[in-house]
C-alpha cells in the first residue's frame, strides 16, 4: 500500500522552467554564444557549407505580329524544350566540345575514354543536368522569354554553361526549323508533282474517252433525245432543201436543153396573176353586194312595210333581184372560164445568159450533192446518236467517274499547292529571321557572389544552432544537479515537511563576488558580443568579399584597423 505520508508530485510550471533557466543563464548564455561563435568560424573551412555560384542566362523568342499564320514551327519545340535545353546531349555537347571538361578524365592509349572515364563523364553530366534549371518567365503566341540557370561550385562554370546551353539551342533550334521547313517543301513539291502527273494521266484518259464517245456525253438522257430530235428536224430540213435544188436542177436542164434545141424560141416565160379574172372578182364582188341590197330591201317591204307580194314595189324588186342573180352567175361562170395566169413575159436568151445558165446549173449540182452529203452525215450521227442513247447508262456511269477522278485530283493538286506556298512563305520568313527571331537578351556574368549559402542563412543557422545548444547544456546541467533551491525541493529531497526557512548566510567571499558578478558578466556579455559580430563579418567576408577574406585571414588584426581607420575617416568628414 502507498505511504499516505509521503507528499505529492508537483506538476512542472512555467514557473519551474523560468526559474531554472534564469539559474542556469549564465550556461546558457555561454554555450549560445560559444557554439555561435565556433560555427561562424568554422563554417568556411566546413564542406558541408561549401560555396555555390548560380549563373542566369536568358533568351527570347519573337515572332512578327504582321504575321497572321500561327507558327506551329516552334510550338513543337516548346514541348521538348527542357530535353533540347539542358537534357543529356546538350550537357553533353557543352562539357565535350565547348569546355572540354573532359580533358582530364582517363582515356586509352586511341585517345577514347576508358570506362572508368566514360562512368566519370556520364556522373559529370548527371549533376550538370541536375544543376540546370529551365523557367519560362514570359510565354505567349509571339513572345517566349526563357531563362536558364546553372549552379555550380567553380564560378566561372556557372558563367559560361548556361551561356553556351542558350547559344547552342539558339543555334540548334534555328537551323532545325529551317531544315523542317525545307524538307516539308522537297516532300510538299514531290508531292504536287506526284498530283500533277496523275492529273495529267486523268485528263489524257478523259480525251480520249470523250473522242471515243463524241457527242455523247450530256448531263442527262433528255440531252441526246434533244439532239437526235433536233437531228432529225434537220434532216427533214435537208431533204425539202435537196427536193427544191433537184427540182431547180431539173428545171436548169430543161431549160439548158430546150436553148440547145430551139434557139431562137424564149428559154423563160414569165407568168403572172390575170389581170380581168381580178376584174371579174371585182365586179362579182360588187354585184352581190347589189344583190343583197335588194333582198334586203325586199325583206323590209315584207315586215315593216306589211307589203304583199302583188305589190307594184314588190314586183319591182323581184323583177331587179331576178335580172342581179343572173348577171351574177354570168361572171361566175365567166370567172371559171378565166385563166389564172398568163404570160407576162418572154426572156431570149443571150450569150451572156447561156453562159449564167451553166452556172447555175453546175451551182445546182453542186447544192444537191452538198445536200445529199450532209443528209447522210446527219443520219450517221443520228445512227451513232441512238446508239448512245441505247448504251448511256454505262457511258454516262464511266463518264461521271473519269470527270469525278479529274476534279477530285485537281482539288488534291491545289490543295498540295497551296501547302506549298505556305510553307515556302514561312521558309523565306523564317531565313530572314522575321518568322521566329530567336535572340540572347541577358548573358550570364561573371560571378563574384555565391548563390548559396547566404548570409541570412548562415547567421541563422549560428543563433538556432547556439540556442539548441545553450538548452541542451541547462538540460543537462539541470538533470544532473542535486542542489536545494526550494523548500518544495527539500520536501521532495528528503521526504520530511518544511517548518520554517531561513535566509541566506552569504560570506565575505561571496559577498566580495556578488559586487563584482554585474560588471564582469557585462563584460564577458560584451566580449562574447563582440566575438559573434567579428565571427559575422568573418561569413560576411567569405561569402560577398573574396578578396577582402583573404586579407582577413592572413592578418586579422591589422584588417580591422585598416577597416576602423575608413570608418573613423568617413565619420570625420560627415555632411
Amino acid at each position: 500500500m502507498a505511504d499516505t505520508n509521503e507528499p505529492a508530485k508537483r506538476k512542472l510550471t512555467p514557473r519551474d522552467v523560468l526559474r531554472t533557466a534564469f539559474r542556469h543563464r549564465v550556461l546558457f548564455a555561454l554555450g549560445t554564444s560559444l557554439f555561435a561563435i565556433v560555427a561562424l568560424f568554422a563554417i568556411p573551412s566546413l564542406s558541408f557549407f561549401e560555396k555555390e555560384y548560380t549563373g542566369t542566362a536568358k533568351f527570347e523568342r519573337h515572332q512578327e505580329p504582321t504575321l497572321n499564320e500561327r507558327n506551329s514551327s516552334f510550338e513543337g519545340f516548346k514541348s521538348v524544350l527542357m530535353h533540347e535545353l539542358a537534357g543529356r546531349d546538350a550537357v553533353r555537347q557543352v562539357i565535350r566540345q565547348d569546355l572540354e571538361l573532359d580533358r582530364g578524365l582517363p582515356r586509352q592509349v586511341d585517345g577514347e575514354l576508358t570506362p572508368r572515364g566514360q562512368q566519370q563523364l556520364q556522373a559529370m553530366v548527371e549533376e550538370f543536368g541536375k544543376k540546370t534549371r529551365v523557367q519560362w518567365d514570359v510565354r505567349t503566341d509571339q513572345v517566349d522569354l526563357v531563362s536558364v540557370s546553372f549552379t555550380h561550385e567553380n564560378p566561372k562554370l556557372a558563367e559560361e554553361v548556361p551561356n553556351r546551353l542558350v547559344t547552342n539551342y539558339i543555334n540548334r533550334v534555328s537551323e532545325e526549323i529551317v531544315n523542317r521547313l525545307k524538307r516539308s517543301c522537297d516532300f510538299l513539291r514531290e508531292r504536287v508533282d506526284e498530283v500533277e502527273t496523275r492529273l495529267a494521266e486523268a485528263i489524257r484518259k478523259r480525251i480520249e474517252f470523250e473522242k471515243e464517245n463524241a457527242g455523247a456525253l450530256p448531263e442527262s438522257p433528255g440531252g441526246l433525245e434533244e439532239r437526235t430530235r433536233e437531228i432529225a428536224s434537220d434532216i427533214d430540213t435537208l431533204r425539202l432543201q435537196h427536193k427544191i435544188a433537184k427540182q431547180k436542177l431539173e428545171r436548169l436542164k430543161a431549160m439548158a436543153e430546150k436553148t440547145k434545141a430551139e434557139p431562137d424560141e424564149p428559154v423563160q416565160v414569165v407568168r403572172g396573176p390575170n389581170p380581168e379574172l381580178a376584174r371579174l372578182k371585182e365586179e362579182l364582188e360588187t354585184r352581190e353586194q347589189e344583190l343583197q341590197g335588194y333582198k334586203d330591201t325586199l325583206q323590209d317591204y315584207r315586215i315593216v312595210h306589211r307589203m304583199t307580194d302583188e305589190h307594184p314595189k314588190v314586183q319591182a324588186l323581184k323583177a331587179k333581184i331576178a335580172s342581179a342573180e343572173e348577171k351574177v352567175a354570168e361572171i361566175e361562170k365567166e370567172i371559171e372560164e378565166t385563166d389564172e395566169e398568163v404570160v407576162t413575159q418572154r426572156i431570149f436568151s443571150t450569150q451572156q445568159d447561156r453562159e449564167d445558165l451553166a452556172v447555175a446549173l453546175a451551182a445546182a449540182e453542186s447544192e444537191c450533192e452538198m445536200a445529199e452529203r450532209e443528209i447522210e452525215r446527219l443520219q450517221n450521227r443520228l445512227q451513232t446518236y441512238e446508239k448512245h442513247l441505247a448504251q448511256y447508262a454505262p457511258i454516262r456511269e464511266e463518264w461521271l467517274r473519269v470527270t469525278k477522278r479529274q476534279e477530285e485530283l485537281g482539288n488534291e493538286k491545289d490543295s498540295w499547292e497551296q501547302r506549298l506556298r505556305d510553307v515556302e512563305m514561312s521558309l523565306t520568313a523564317e531565313v530572314a529571321k522575321r518568322r521566329n527571331r530567336l535572340e540572347q537578351v541577358q548573358l550570364a556574368e561573371k560571378q563574384h557572389r555565391p548563390s548559396s549559402p547566404t548570409v541570412p542563412f548562415l547567421l541563422a543557422f549560428a543563433l538556432l544552432g547556439g540556442l539548441a545548444f545553450g538548452v541542451a547544456l541547462v538540460f543537462l546541467s539541470n538533470l544532473t544537479d542535486r542542489s536545494v533551491w526550494t523548500p518544495h525541493d527539500a520536501e521532495r529531497q528528503f521526504g520530511v515537511p518544511v517548518c520554517g526557512t531561513i535566509g541566506e548566510i552569504v560570506p565575505p567571499q561571496k559577498r566580495l563576488w556578488r559586487a563584482f558578478r554585474v560588471p564582469t558578466e557585462m563584460t564577458v556579455l560584451l566580449l562574447l558580443m563582440i566575438a559573434i559580430g567579428v565571427g559575422c563579418l568573418n561569413v560576411v567576408l567569405w561569402l560577398q568579399y573574396p578578396d577582402q577574406y583573404a586579407q582577413w585571414t592572413a592578418a586579422p588584426l591589422a584588417y580591422l584597423g585598416e577597416r576602423t581607420a575608413e570608418l573613423w575617416a568617413q565619420i570625420g568628414s560627415g555632411p
